[in-house]
């Protein structure tokens, strides 16, 4: 079941997904803005997943090879998860629409 969540208005933002490096399976879509690599997902940022991933309790875990992709903590008072340094692939969504 994948989880639609609203996304916010952002200047120059594309959409990313996130699959697990070791297993590929996809865990989420993530509106990035900005250049450079992911270090944090914001849970206002993403934009669909695979699981309700804004109501882990924990660390971020792929749900098929119980890899550890991220860890929750704060930013700027926001939710975030800090992910772990090559845990996570991403691939730039050219094409992506979002449809609510």
């Amino acid at each position: 079941m994948r989880y639609k969540f609203p996304i916010k208005k952002v200047k120059n933002w594309y959409a990313l997904e996130i699959s697990c490096a070791k297993c590929k399976t996809p865990i989420a879509i993530y509106q990035k803005a900005g250049k450079g690599n992911l270090i944090k997902m914001q849970f206002h940022r993403i934009i669909e997943a695979q699981n309700d991933i804004k109501n882990i309790p924990g660390h971020l875990i792929c749900h098929k090879c119980d890899n550890i992709l991220g860890n929750r903590g704060k930013y700027k008072n926001k939710d975030t998860f800090w992910i772990v340094r090559g845990q996570i692939n991403t691939q730039v969504l050219r094409n992506y629409k979002y449809k609510k």
